[in-house]
């Protein structure tokens, strides 16, 4: 009875370990993408001084933010070819960011947009490149930024 009543605990012991594993491999993934998963193409961080935006896509993301209210009355054109991009793009797995006294009336608090596009290689475009978006995310800014920290 008490071998029996053994063998039952070893096997049950046995299972939790395993779900304990994978459990723990589960919460180590959320915990170190948080909440960029792979279907995710962007996923967008606030911190106390700035955005920061990390590409999820196999491609080089471009990027553009601006204050939501005052995005209705601009007149923008997504930049259609690398050289004229500024250099601002984020390559694939990588992050980028933006701190919050550079983006277009931005003041504490306030709803941003987040334009983002990729620029694919096209021999039969005008300038080589064809462009794949503008997409856009909204984000909230914090209250209270920190300049010039972290």
């Amino acid at each position: 009875m008490i071998e029996k009543a053994a063998r039952k605990w070893t096997l049950f012991r046995q299972g939790v370990g395993k779900l304990s594993l994978a459990t723990f491999v589960l919460g180590l993934a959320f915990g170190l993408f948080g909440r960029s998963c792979l279907h995710q193409p962007i996923y967008i961080e606030q911190r106390a001084s700035k955005l920061v935006i990390f590409n999820n896509t196999t491609d080089t993301l471009n990027f553009t933010i601006m204050q939501r209210r005052a995005a209705r009355f601009m007149k923008w054109k997504p930049c259609d070819h690398p050289a004229q991009c500024g250099g601002r793009g984020i390559p694939p797995g990588r992050s980028g960011s933006m701190p919050y006294e550079l983006i277009y009336q931005w003041y504490p608090g306030a709803e941003v947009v987040v334009y983002w596009w990729h620029l694919v290689p096209d021999a039969m475009a005008k300038n080589g490149y064809r462009l794949n978006g503008p997409y856009e995310e909204l984000s909230n800014t914090p209250v209270k930024a920190i300049f010039g920290s972290d």
